[in-house]
């Protein structure tokens, strides 16, 4: 005859394996596409105002695709939010695929004429506060390309608040006043704060940063970030060394001297948007979307079969023959 001795208590929680943890922000970008894509949303009106941060996407080439008239404009809301971050801080912002195959093809990550930027500003209030920041009138806030993944730009410098008038009322002619600016406007069905807009009205993204079909590029965006070309970044993933297209997001308060850095935006090849406040942090090599689940099915599979062989052979162990 067998008796069983008792089995003893379980452990309130197992320790997840490495791999979960080496990929954790990876599942996370997966866990916002999983979200955004298998939830309906209706179309919503887009509202933007003064100390928002504006996403740009345009499109220059109408032999590479569609979009060539199309400006998608994304309201990441308002800036107090990238202030006074805890360090190490990264997080998913939104998930763009669907609205850049919408407005651009779906090769839209192959594209070599189709750039994105990031802009925002206080325009002529004064004393406005974001996060605990006191913020100076006309203080730009605006993203420069990184060269190499992970590798902080140079900041842009900072200008007198007279210079900073021009490219400070540039900006804010995108949230709201000029025909096309985005306030008002008809989201995207997919993203309740993006809209796609015609960029030939007077307060669409490429007439008011400078980008057209006849200057893709333009010497400064904005009439104030200059080269133009490191304002903006390409969608290129073909000819991008690692998993990001990143921005650097710099505050430039009316005076002297070098931008102030407050984080990274990095755009995947998938359309997910993440932010870091640390530079480093796209330059880390991170597995794509499509990986994700296939990475998080063989750790599972794992755990559970070493589990089950530990807990077979504790088992065996406690038998005990009569």
């Amino acid at each position: 005859m067998l008796n069983y001795l008792p089995n003893p208590p379980l452990p309130v929680a197992y320790p997840l394996p490495r791999i979960f943890r080496n990929h954790l922000r990876g599942i996370s970008s997966l866990l916002l596409l999983f979200g955004l894509f298998t939830t309906a949303r209706a179309q919503s009106v887009v509202t933007a105002s003064l100390n928002d941060l504006i996403v740009g996407f345009s499109a220059t080439d109408a032999n590479q695709g569609a979009g060539t008239d199309k400006n998608l404009e994304l309201n990441l809301g308002n800036i107090g939010q990238f202030y006074n971050l805890p360090a190490n801080t990264s997080f998913a912002v939104a998930s763009l695929g669907t609205d850049l195959a919408a407005a651009f093809d779906s090769i839209w990550d192959l594209r070599t004429d189709l750039f994105w930027g990031i802009a925002g500003t206080t325009g002529s209030a004064t004393g406005t506060t974001a996060n605990g920041t006191t913020i100076a009138a006309k203080t730009l806030w605006a993203g420069r390309a990184e060269t190499t993944a992970g590798v902080q730009s140079a900041a842009w410098n900072r200008s007198s608040t007279f210079a900073q008038q021009t490219p400070a009322n540039s900006i804010a002619n995108l949230y709201n006043g000029p025909v096309g600016s985005l306030n008002g406007k008809t989201s995207t069905s997919d993203n309740p704060k993006a809209a796609i807009l015609d960029n030939s009205l007077s307060g669409s993204w490429s007439v008011q940063e400078g980008s057209t079909t006849s200057t893709p590029t333009p010497t400064a965006a904005f009439n104030y970030f200059n080269p133009g070309s490191s304002f903006q970044i390409s969608t290129n993933f073909a000819s991008i060394v690692g998993s990001f297209a990143v921005l650097d997001l710099f505050e430039l308060q009316p005076g002297s001297g070098a931008g102030r850095y407050l984080g990274s935006f990095g755009l995947t090849s998938a359309g997910v948007l993440e932010f870091s406040n640390t530079a480093t942090f796209f330059g880390a090599a991170i597995p794509e979307q499509s990986s994700y689940a296939l990475l998080c099915g063989s750790g599972v599979l794992g755990w559970m079969v070493i589990r089950r062989r530990t807990r077979v052979g504790t088992t065996a162990g406690r038998l005990a023959i009569a």
